[in-house]
């Protein structure tokens, strides 16, 4: 999801007109003051890529590309890893400011991660996708909202919602000028889930909320730490050793919102499962040729069993595949944050991967991602 709305150049000119019409007394000129100086902050701060470049020169040519066809707007410090198990040279990494060992946030590629371990869990015997939640976290045990199972949270079919009412509440105000607004306990996490209506249950509504619950059961079901579960089950047996769930505010530098906002990293606490990792193109990488290859623990979250809203695209365990106009199929998911923004996409059939990172809270990253996969493709 978009979480930073940028805005703060509202905040600016409200601020700009009333301490202009204060001095001035005159309506005009304090519109025409209050216009000056939001526009000309707005157009100074703006992103904009890095000159510094590193990396493949074939990933490079792919990336000017993308600059001349007028993609790379928005954005400052980018990397980009494609992954080809049929290539001379099977990893190729190229970047803007960034190279394959720069950390960034990935955001809701936390997902997708966190049902590559539900699903090691589910073939280990240590959890069960067809029992109310409340199994593994007792403390839903009476609430309409742990009645859900965790196949429903793992397609986002279970009626919670995207948020929970105190991370918007804290969003209203920390959000236009940067801040991290989550940080939940899970004391604060089981609250905002108890109160759940679940008004929506059986049809695909994307959560995060949902997502941090489910991390934090399997979790529990296990007995370790959400951290240490990420580690032992996934990070480590992948040889991903830059990669870990951002337990402070020094595991990465703060990112930009699309128009340049400052923006501090986001620690997210019993919400990690929803968006809390920072990662490496180089250990995506390697994800993804053990995605690629069928060796990475919980394969079968890749395999889709429920429609996500768009004709085109249905869920496994939180992985989404889309099947686009010319057949090909990718399994994907996308990752933002208040200040960073990621894709990940493999195509299972061509053997293919394009992931990109960006510390620039950016959506349209998915565009990018989609053009270099296709690319790759038709080479």
């Amino acid at each position: 999801g978009s979480y930073i709305d940028d805005s703060w150049i509202a905040v600016l000119a409200l601020a700009v007109l009333g301490v202009s019409y204060l001095l001035s007394r005159r309506l005009l000129v304090t519109v025409f003051i209050a216009a000056i100086v939001v526009g000309m902050t707005a157009v100074s701060i703006v992103p904009r890529p890095a000159l510094a470049h590193s990396g493949d020169n074939e990933v490079l040519a792919e990336l000017d590309t993308v600059r001349d066809r007028g993609m790379l707007t928005n954005y400052r410090d980018l990397e980009v890893a494609i992954v080809d198990l049929d290539a001379t040279h099977q990893v190729q990494f190229g970047g803007l400011g960034a190279d394959e060992s720069t950390r960034f946030e990935v955001g809701s590629l936390t997902k997708a991660m966190t049902g590559l371990v539900i699903s090691d869990a589910v073939e280990r015997g240590e959890i069960r996708m067809d029992v109310p939640i409340s199994t593994y976290l007792p403390e839903l045990a009476g609430a309409r909202a742990g009645t859900v199972t965790l196949q429903e949270l793992v397609t986002h079919t279970a009626g919670y919602a995207p948020f929970g009412p105190t991370a918007l509440s804290r969003g209203f105000w920390a959000a236009p000028v940067g801040r991290n607004f989550f940080s939940t306990e899970l004391t604060e996490l089981i609250s905002e889930v108890r109160d759940g209506t679940l008004d929506t249950r059986g049809n695909y509504l994307y959560s995060s909320l949902g997502a941090s619950a489910a991390g934090m059961a399997v979790a529990s079901a296990i007995g370790v730490s959400y951290p240490d579960l990420m580690r032992t089950r996934l990070f480590e047996p992948l040889g991903m050793m830059s990669t870990a769930v951002e337990n402070d505010a020094n595991a990465v530098e703060g990112g930009w919102s699309k128009s340049g906002l400052p923006v501090e990293p986001w620690v997210l606490g019993a919400d990690a499962p929803s968006g809390g990792v920072v990662s490496t193109a180089s250990d995506l990488a390697k994800l993804a040729a053990a995605l690629l290859e069928g060796t990475a623990p919980g394969m079968a979250a890749l395999d889709p069993t429920t429609p996500a809203g768009q004709s085109d695209t249905s869920i496994g365990v939180f992985w989404h595949s889309s099947t686009s106009a010319t057949g090909q199929v990718t399994t994907w998911h996308t990752g933002q944050t208040g200040g960073y923004s990621t894709y990940f996409g493999i195509d299972r059939d061509a053997r293919t991967a394009a992931i990109l990172l960006s510390d620039v809270s950016n959506p349209a990253i998915s565009d990018i991602g989609i053009h270099l996969l296709a690319e790759r493709n038709s080479k």
